[in-house]
């Protein structure tokens, strides 16, 4: 297998810019999820480090040697992506074995290879049917089974996963989870999809209008974003932001945010009179009676039950996003029974906040 590096690539598609300068190291049998909105450059990314587009500067390397003129058919890559690309003509045997015969592999062998390949994808009793004999998600693990088979350095998955039912979605991450650690084959995969980069990778890459944020552990980004645009991209609902001011007297530093007074717990809490943006995780947030004088009184404008817990929409002048949408909440099962309409009260704990700089977005202060 190999090591992979994304050395400083910037991209423009005639003025716009796809990619800035990105830097990203891969370590060798590492799976690495390239994540973020859809145009923030994430494809691109890999579209140049599978030779299919060339970097405007920057350099993609391969165990330390740059590859940046290496055609994409001799880089000994394997790329599946959420397009259909097997071609028509051929079985699902036939699309896998592709690979093979181009490096004129022993027919015994490709048989064998292509056989063994399919059953670890659950479609080796397809293996005689043609392209239009398949459904979606067959299609896919007929295409990550022709990514593999050859024994890639690198793997690149453009969301592969897409477009498929959940069922068999759910099957597939656990097939590529066990698949990627058996062969220790180095992978990349681009999503916009938070969840399958949180259930696959090692790491997590998020990029936004071309510009790496922050890379690190799924749940180190997760629960120490860098800034208000990780914090925003990741979690379901997103992170709160809210708008509060510090104040302070000789007991210490507090913030006051939505009727409320709570405790600072952040050590660069900044100066008293100061504006700051608190985040909360809709998990993190407290729910009370409306008429719990410690909680901010809010009405319930939305209910959205997900089976083990309910996502309530809450919206007052009290308390409101800074972004001015209403700010979510996730009840586990005190939210069993509550209805659109009703009075509830909101308490904010102060191991629960993170606190950024409201001009910038940048972290100050993690919860605990």
């Amino acid at each position: 297998m190999a090591d992979l590096t994304f050395a400083h690539v910037s991209k423009h598609f005639d003025s716009t810019p796809a990619l800035l300068g990105l830097h990203l190291s891969v370590a060798d049998g590492e799976f690495v999820a390239i994540v973020g909105s859809s145009g923030c450059g994430k494809s691109t990314a890999l579209r140049i480090a599978a030779g299919l587009e060339t970097a405007d500067s920057g350099h993609i390397v391969v165990d330390g040697q740059v590859i940046d003129h290496v055609l994409a058919r001799d880089r000994r890559f394997g790329l599946a992506t959420q397009r259909n690309a097997l071609v028509g003509h051929r079985t699902a045997e036939g699309n896998i074995a592709l690979p093979l015969e181009v490096r004129m592999v022993h027919r015994d062998d490709i048989d064998r290879r292509v056989r063994a390949e399919a059953s670890q994808f659950g479609v080796g009793h397809l293996l005689r049917r043609r392209r239009n004999q398949l459904s979606g998600g067959e299609i896919q693990a007929v295409q990550l089974a022709r990514a593999l088979v050859a024994r890639p350095r690198v793997l690149l998955l453009d969301e592969p996963l897409a477009r498929i039912d959940l069922d068999l979605r759910h099957r597939l991450r656990s097939d590529l989870v066990r698949i990627q650690r058996d062969y220790g084959v180095t992978t990349v995969l681009v999503t916009a999809d938070q969840e399958d980069a949180m259930v696959l990778s090692d790491r997590i890459a998020l990029l936004d209008a071309g510009v790496l944020q922050q890379v690190g552990h799924p749940m180190g980004l997760y629960e120490r974003p860098v800034n208000t645009t990780v914090a925003r991209f990741l979690g379901d609902p997103p992170m709160n932001l809210l708008v509060a001011e510090v104040t302070g007297d000789g007991a210490g530093h507090a913030y006051d945010v939505a009727g409320q007074r709570v405790a600072c717990r952040h050590r660069t809490a900044g100066h008293v009179g100061s504006r700051a943006l608190l985040g909360v995780r809709p998990e993190r947030l407290v729910l009370r009676s409306a008429d719990d004088r410690s909680a901010t009184p809010t009405v319930v404008s939305r209910t959205e039950p997900r089976g083990s817990h309910t996502i309530l929409e809450l919206s007052s002048d009290a308390i409101r996003d800074e972004s001015g949408q209403p700010v979510t909440l996730k009840a586990s099962h005190r939210g069993v029974g509550i209805r659109v309409g009703d009075r509830v009260g909101v308490w904010f704990d102060p191991d629960s906040l993170h606190l950024f700089d409201p001009r910038t977005g940048a972290a100050l202060g993690h919860a605990a």
